[in-house]
């Protein structure tokens, strides 16, 4: 009896051993697979803004209306050309949305061809989510005062008929594992300053901070 009881002892610690160890496994492989989404994801935003073009959406010839880029705390809309595996090249109509999903938000991505784009066109196509279960997030610009020169971060552009300067994707992913979102500061590469603005060489976030400004507290 002694003999049975030890070995029915050994072979519960032999078990439980091995199921931790196979959470562990699974838990490990888990954790590569989201830091891989993770990195993919945030190199193609950042891409993908950084390219932005200073093309034309849409446009209101009666009130002389161009839209080329469209900012709010949760969406923003540009064109920029696509990675060839997924295009046929040239200029496509871009969104970027954090949205409510199943499991808290959801940041999404939209994009439909320049030529012959529609207004509309891009709200009914589908999108594809690059992250989900996220607690939150927002988006920022970077604009210039044109009287006083001074640059500035908000979360609205005004601005549709050029581009800003810089983009900033602040997400909170809300993870238990430790994860968390890297800095993304997208500049944007077409200078679409007035020709008499004076720019800065934007690398990263920390080279041209002067303090924030509320654009529209000033207005």
């Amino acid at each position: 009896m002694l003999a049975i009881s030890l070995v029915g002892i050994i072979m519960a610690l032999a078990y439980g051993g091995f199921q931790a160890s196979v959470r562990a496994t699974t838990s490990g492989e888990a954790l590569i697979e989201e830091t891989n989404q993770l990195r993919v994801t945030h190199q193609f935003v950042r891409r993908q803004l950084s390219l932005a073009q200073s093309l034309i959406i849409e446009q209101d010839e009666e009130l002389e209306l161009q839209v080329r880029f469209e900012g709010e705390r949760d969406r923003v809309r540009f064109v920029a050309p696509m990675p060839g595996y997924l295009s046929f090249g040239g200029s496509y109509v871009q969104q970027l949305s954090i949205e409510r999903g199943r499991d808290g938000y959801e940041l999404v991505f939209y994009f439909a061809m320049l030529n012959g784009y529609e207004q509309g066109e891009i709200e009914a196509s589908e999108g594809i989510v690059l992250l989900e279960n996220l607690r939150g997030g927002q988006f920022l610009f970077l604009g210039q005062d044109e009287e006083e020169m001074e640059t500035f971060w908000d979360d609205f552009w005004e601005e549709t008929d050029r581009l800003p300067l810089a983009v900033i994707l602040d997400l909170d992913l809300g993870r238990s594992n430790g994860l968390v979102w890297p800095e993304l500061f997208a500049p944007v590469m077409v200078d679409s300053a007035p020709p008499q603005a004076q720019r800065r060489n934007i690398q990263r976030a920390s080279d041209l901070m002067v303090p924030r400004t509320e654009r529209r507290g000033r207005n």
